[in-house]
């Protein structure tokens, strides 16, 4: 499913473009089902934007657990076998999925950001793919990446998308992300185009964000899944993100669980 020169760019920059490993029906059947989510959300979704100054930025979590369509996706679909063959493991957990969408006139960018620091777990097998249902562009608010960051072994702490809440990673010893368009040349930063049904592919640690969806028509629907290898094990550390509910582990376990479960396993 995966080329040498695919897996050598992941690994070297921290992101990878795939086209054509997922079979197009998912498309179709993704954008109806986050219509139907945006209808009925959950209990972690967010409005990223200010409703009286943007169209809606719309964001939720978890949403496998409780919608049969993403479920199916996460069980079904080629993301886990995908994840496995790129990270060289033998099983691949979900650990969670985040449904994220910019409407078109969604001024709110995505911060800069790292993944990993927000996330109660650790290891090195940890990768998020990110399935496009739409044409993204830069303009349409398609994810930047600052190309290596991944490798440099600095963690920033994490902030809030919408500028709100979550004081708790206020209580982290990690440093504050750097002013990154300031400081960041040009030339280091990806921005790839996709066509609905690819996907990018990113390592938890690389830094990234995304500007405001600047165009007047076009919707920019992504579904990122977010999946672990044998290496990773649970650490609920202070300062990250909660969990969607107590997954009845001890720091150090490995995260196979009824909310993290085995989705692929080799052989």
């Amino acid at each position: 499913m995966l080329t040498d020169k695919q897996k050598e760019t992941y690994y070297r920059d921290g992101v990878v473009k795939i086209s054509g490993s997922f079979d197009p029906k998912w498309v179709e059947f993704l954008r109806r089902a986050t219509d139907d989510n945006m209808k009925n959300p959950g209990q972690m979704a967010e409005e990223y934007a200010d409703s009286e100054k943007s169209t809606r930025f719309f964001g939720d979590q978890y949403v496998w657990t409780r919608n049969d369509d993403f479920r199916k996706f996460v069980f079904e679909s080629e993301a886990a076998e995908i994840a496995a063959e790129l990270m060289g493991s033998n099983k691949i957990n979900m650990f969670f999925d985040h449904l994220l969408v910019k409407e078109p006139g969604s001024i709110e960018p995505t911060p800069w950001h790292q993944d990993g620091p927000y996330w109660k777990i650790k290891g090195r097998q940890i990768c998020s793919i990110w399935f496009a249902m739409d044409e993204v562009t830069e303009q349409s608010g398609g994810v930047r990446y600052v190309k290596g960051s991944h490798n440099t072994g600095i963690r920033y702490r994490p902030e809030s998308f919408s500028g709100e809440g979550h004081v708790e990673y206020q209580d982290g010893a990690l440093q504050t992300m750097p002013d990154i368009d300031a400081t960041v040349a040009l030339d280091d930063i990806v921005c790839y185009d996709l066509e609905p049904g690819d996907c990018l592919i990113h390592h938890t640690d690389i830094i990234h964000g995304a500007k405001g969806n600047q165009s007047s028509m076009t919707r920019r629907r992504g579904y990122a899944t977010r999946w672990t290898g044998d290496d990773v094990v649970w650490d609920p550390r202070i300062g990250t993100t909660d969990v969607l509910r107590d997954p009845g582990l001890m720091p150090g376990d490995p995260l196979d669980c009824d909310l993290f479960p085995v989705v692929w396993r080799r052989g």
